[in-house]
């Protein structure tokens, strides 16, 4: 059975619209896609926030080159107030269902576009290790924003920290300290929902600043120590 549904969440009084589509939707995925490259096209982003839930999983795929103990739950995108939620099914089986991720493979090669997150690169790799999927351009926000903001620590920091350190945004209280992350709990959980929704968000307003501030950016910190 295919799962989709289309949830509003509200970060600081901006109201987020977040797409969840299962990964055997290929229309409704086709879709959004489309819709998110178009709405980064009309408004000159070319910034798109990027993440990735794994679940927890011990079955042995004979057709990948070892076993993995964790595989890919959800791949998050985010451009604007729009973000979008692929449900990977524990068991996907890439060679049988490629067709439902041309539009996944052909976003993340879209040279234009810079996908930026926390852990991204380490994610990439993941993903990439179990179904072959690579990405273009992809940026690791914390070192990103330690080099333009002279702030060597920065490159350690978490998403919390980051966002309010470059956009003066408290996300603490969207996000619990505790919870149950059953990623690949059918259909996902809304508490869940929104807190890949707030990740993912948060990265494209940080990516979004960093890479908008112009290259003649000031050496000297911006922000108090």
């Amino acid at each position: 059975m295919e799962y989709s549904s289309v949830e509003s969440f509200d970060l600081n009084g901006v109201q987020i619209k977040t797409a969840i589509i299962d990964i055997m939707n290929k229309k409704m995925i086709d879709e959004h896609i489309s819709s998110l490259l178009r709405s980064a096209t009309e408004n000159r982003t070319y910034v798109i926030g990027f993440d990735i839930q794994f679940v927890f999983n011990t079955k042995t795929y004979n057709h990948y080159k070892a076993s993995y103990r964790s595989r890919c739950a959800n791949l998050n995108f985010c451009v604007g107030h729009s973000c979008l939620i692929i449900r990977l099914r524990q068991f996907f089986d890439f060679n049988r269902w490629s067709s439902s991720f041309t539009s996944v493979l052909n976003l993340l090669t879209v040279p234009d576009y810079t996908f930026v997150g926390v852990g991204i690169k380490h994610n990439l790799a993941r993903l990439e290790e179990q179904y072959g999927i690579g990405c273009m351009n992809a940026v690791e926000l914390g070192p990103l924003a330690a080099s333009l903001m002279n702030k060597p620590r920065l490159s350690y920091c978490g998403v919390n920290e980051l966002a309010f350190v470059v956009n003066n945004t408290d996300l603490r209280k969207y996000r619990p300290v505790s919870m149950d992350f059953d990623w690949g709990s059918v259909p996902l959980r809304p508490e869940l929902a929104k807190l890949a929704t707030v990740n993912v968000y948060s990265y494209y307003k940080i990516g979004n600043t960093l890479l908008g501030w112009d290259a003649s950016f000031p050496s000297e910190p911006l922000f108090d120590e």
